[in-house]
């Protein structure tokens, strides 16, 4: 059976695509394993969902150089023996990065090797890691439209979904949070790992007030307790639900009308749901990377946008309004609906597909003999 390594991570938001992308593969024959490291996401969600998890030791790079720049330079090394133990262990047929730090030695050092290799780039804007790997890899799979990056290596594939997140109803998702299906609902989100300016806007504009619309609003662990007790308090609105983390997000998504949410790798499933947003950049993403995708939104009619400086509760509940006017959000829907590339995970399913047919690299000697063993004590 071909095998193929996935590797990155860090954030739900490299973490769910990949899986998505990982599920195609399997079911068109593929034996998918993934690398990444203990700290992020992926050491949690991947074994979740079955699938075997290698991990290297590799510490992410800030923006200028202090100690932790230093202590990255100087993990490099490690990382470098670890991604070269896991890919002589493994044998892969291809190797796939979808961002993150992690994804530098392991897909670097196979595509050097001679092993097909495919870069994913989630963002309108081209991370640090992807940069550097689109020197070396055969395909760079785009999830936005690049007039400087078309033809040869790269393809525009759109963002990989999970196929759940177009395969559930409106009618699940009301049912699924007890929401009236009469009335509008307003979905509130920051990520995997939450965002406290959108959080504190939110409970301020809405907690104390009966709204015409339904809430449901995913605040991550951190602000959880803070925003639960204040929907506690005696007056609290009633229609305003609030989750830490859900496991079922494609079932928050069928059930909206409209979002509030931070512009990263979400971005793809609220123009796959044809879902009007608000978008509020994180300020200190890499490259700026959420700024961009906000503004490509934006200039198609899909979206609005404020800035994190400048989100209060008066901007955010006139924003809602906007968002929620009948004929506006039918107008934006439509907008959302023409950027979505609901087949994106296909394509980059594809693309793989085709690049390990064309090396020659089939069958069971792609993989080695028998099952690679874990590099790790952990992954026994």
């Amino acid at each position: 059976m071909s095998l193929v390594l996935i590797a990155g991570g860090g954030t739900a938001g490299h973490v769910v695509p990949a899986l998505a992308v990982a599920d195609v593969l399997t079911a068109r024959g593929f034996e998918v394993v993934f690398g990444g490291t203990e700290r992020g996401m992926e050491s949690r969600l991947v074994p979740r969902a079955g699938y075997a998890f290698y991990s290297v030791r590799i510490r992410g790079f800030e923006r200028r150089l202090g100690l932790t720049t230093l202590r990255t330079l100087g993990s490099l090394p490690v990382a470098a023996l670890d991604a070269g133990r896991v890919l002589r262990r493994l044998k892969p047929c291809c190797v796939v990065g979808f961002g993150g730090y992690v994804a530098g030695p392991l897909v670097a050092l196979g595509a050097l090797a001679g092993v097909p290799a495919v870069a994913v780039e989630m963002d309108a804007q081209m991370g640090w890691t992807n940069r550097l790997l689109s020197r070396v890899v055969d395909k760079v799979c785009l999830s936005f439209p690049d007039p400087r990056r078309e033809g040869g290596k790269y393809v525009f594939t759109g963002r990989p979904l999970r196929p759940s997140l177009l395969s559930v109803t409106r009618e699940e998702g009301k049912a699924r949070f007890a929401l009236d299906p009469s009335r509008p609902t307003l979905l509130i989100f920051g990520g995997s790992l939450g965002a406290r300016s959108i959080n504190r806007a939110a409970v301020a504009a809405f907690a104390k007030t009966i709204t015409p619309f339904q809430i449901v609003h995913v605040t991550g662990q951190r602000d959880y307790e803070e925003v639960r007790r204040a929907l506690a308090e005696p007056g609290a609105n009633p229609g305003y639900q609030v989750h830490a983390f859900l496991d079922d997000f494609p079932l928050a998504l069928a059930a909206a009308d409209a979002v509030v949410s931070r512009a990263g790798g979400s971005v793809a499933e609220i123009l796959a749901r044809g879902l009007p947003a608000l978008l509020v950049p994180y300020p200190f993403a890499a490259g700026d990377h959420q700024t961009r995708n906000a503004r490509r939104l934006v200039e198609q009619g899909a979206a609005l946008s404020i800035a994190d400086a400048d989100l209060d509760p008066v901007r955010l509940a006139e924003a809602v309004q906007v968002l929620l006017d009948p004929a506006t959000n039918e107008r934006m829907r439509a907008a959302a609906l023409k950027l979505a590339r609901p087949d994106a995970t296909d394509r980059i399913a594809e693309v793989i597909v085709e690049l390990v047919a064309a090396s020659g690299r089939t069958g069971a000697g792609c993989a080695g003999p028998g099952k690679p063993e874990p590099t790790t004590e952990r992954e026994r």
